[in-house]
Formats: C-alpha cells, sequence, structure tokens
C-alpha cells in the first residue's frame, strides 16, 4: 500500500508504541486520525506528527472500552475523510500480580479494552473497507498472544483472543481486497510497565515497532514477531511446560512478593465445634 496521503487511523496514540507508530506514519506523508483517553498527551504527539510531515492529524478523546467510544471514533474518521486505508488496533492495559487478588474490575477493564475495543472499532471500519475492497487492519498483540506469562493471565488471555479474532476474521475476508495482521511486540521501553513489573528478558524501543507495524501495512502479512521470539514460538510445543516452570520461577527470583505465603487456606473441620462457620483467613 502506498502510504502518502493514506487515512490511518491509531487507537492508544497518546505514548508507546501508538505514539511511535503516529510519528512513522508521519513522516511517509499519512494524514492521521488518532485516539486516546488523555487529550493533553494526545494533542502534544498530533503536533510533533505535523512537524514530521503529516498533511492532516485529527484528534478525539477515545476510550476503546466504551462501545459508545469506539464507534464514534471510527464514524468521525469517515465523516472526516470518506474512507479508512490503514486501522491500528493499539489501545492496551496490562495488569501483573497474582491470579487470586485481582480485582473483578481490572478484569472487565482489561477485557473490555484489549479484546472489545479491537472487535468494536474493526466491526465499524469494516463495512466501508470491504465497499471499496480495500484496507488494512493491523491489530497489535504481544509476544504473550502466543507465550503465556505467568502472573499476567488475564492479560495473556486477552492477547490470546486478538490473535485468535485476527485470524479468523483474515480467512473470512480472502478475496475481499481488506487484509488483517498480527503484530507481537515484545518488552518495548513504553509507560506500560509503570503499571506492572518489570519485563523478562530484552527490552524493544518503541520506534523498532512502530517501523514492523509500517512495514505491515506497506506489505500486509498474517503474523509479524519480534526476534528472538520466533525461536520461542516455534519450541512451544514442545517444551511449553518447561517455559511455564522457567518463567514462574524467573518472575518470583525477581519479584519475591509474588511468591507471598497470603494464600487461600484449605477448609478444616476437625477442630471446628458442631454448628460453627467454616474457618477462613490468610496465613
Amino acid at each position: 500500500m502506498r502510504l502518502k496521503g493514506a487515512v490511518v487511523v491509531i487507537t492508544g496514540a497518546s505514548s508507546g508504541i501508538g505514539e511511535a507508530t503516529a510519528l512513522a506514519f508521519a513522516k511517509r506523508k499519512a494524514n492521521l486520525v488518532l485516539g486516546a483517553r488523555r487529550m493533553e498527551a494526545l494533542n502534544a504527539v498530533a503536533q510533533k506528527c505535523r512537524e514530521r510531515g503529516a498533511p492532516e492529524v485529527t484528534v478525539r478523546r477515545l476510550d476503546v472500552g466504551l462501545r459508545a467510544d469506539a464507534r464514534a471514533f471510527v464514524a468521525a474518521a469517515l465523516r472526516d475523510h470518506e474512507r479508512i486505508d490503514v486501522l491500528v488496533n493499539n489501545a492496551g492495559l496490562g495488569w501483573m500480580g497474582r491470579m487470586h487478588e485481582m480485582p473483578e474490575e481490572k478484569i472487565d477493564e482489561l477485557v473490555a479494552t484489549n479484546v472489545k475495543g479491537v472487535i468494536t472499532t474493526t466491526q465499524a471500519a469494516l463495512p466501508s473497507m470491504l465497499e471499496r475492497r480495500k484496507g488494512v487492519i493491523i491489530n497489535v498483540s504481544s509476544v504473550l498472544g502466543y507465550r503465556a506469562a505467568p502472573y499476567s493471565a488475564v492479560y495473556s488471555a486477552t492477547k490470546h483472543a486478538v490473535v485468535g479474532f485476527s485470524h479468523g476474521l483474515r480467512g473470512e475476508l480472502s478475496g475481499t481486497g481488506v487484509k488483517v495482521c498480527v503484530v507481537y511486540p515484545a518488552s518495548t521501553e513504553t509507560e506500560f510497565f509503570n503499571e506492572t513489573e518489570a519485563p523478562i528478558g530484552p527490552q524493544y524501543p518503541a520506534w523498532w515497532v512502530a517501523n514492523a507495524i509500517v512495514r505491515t501495512a506497506r506489505f500486509p502479512r498474517r503474523d509479524v514477531m519480534m526476534l528472538p521470539y520466533r525461536a520461542v514460538h516455534l519450541v512451544e510445543p514442545m517444551f511449553g511446560g518447561l517455559l511455564d516452570h522457567a518463567m514462574g520461577e524467573t518472575r518470583r527470583a525477581r519479584s519475591p512478593h509474588l511468591a507471598g505465603t497470603n494464600l487461600p487456606q484449605p477448609e478444616t473441620t476437625s477442630a471446628r465445634p458442631p454448628g460453627a462457620p467454616p474457618a477462613s483467613g490468610r496465613s
């Protein structure tokens, strides 16, 4: 796809991979539609994009976890530009900790943002793309989308869901001219880890992932994985269980509080008087 003059829509564009991706497309003279929850940061990114050469940049406050927000964001892009050439579903949230301590509202937030947001924006953009028989949808997953990590079970599940959704939709759209691609960033130097523990393994700069996204828009591919994680993907069927154990031990060693002893205790009945309530509590 020729990027000069293309209409590129990016969610989660106020920082990190989203910001780097917006700047990378701006350098190639694409028209940008940027969405994020933090308007001050988003406006700053938009100004940088204009300085980099983007002919037109529009911004809109967006919480993709809210269906109405996500649909309105895509509708505004179509109203202003009459088409969407590239949709980059980048917005995402993370959480790391022991599963039994994860707040229910945080589970709901991750599923709404990381999964439902991708589905809603894609569904809203598809009719226009199908009518034109042209368009590229790039869903930003994670290496955890194929190699789940201990203490990030729900986050890993949401990224697996993005991969499953993308692959299923890609087959559904075969022959329509609309391409669906998945990019799997490894640990990236962004604000993401302000909300979680330090990552395992090397960190990539955000511009590295952004360049991969731009290349994917130009030359759409089903899956774009960061090295050296391609090798992990290949050995997963044989050594997945060993990797689960090794990653769990590594995270417990680096973050001792994850190996705490305050686990739910099994109920004991031998010392409970008849009619007394079950024992409960944490050690």
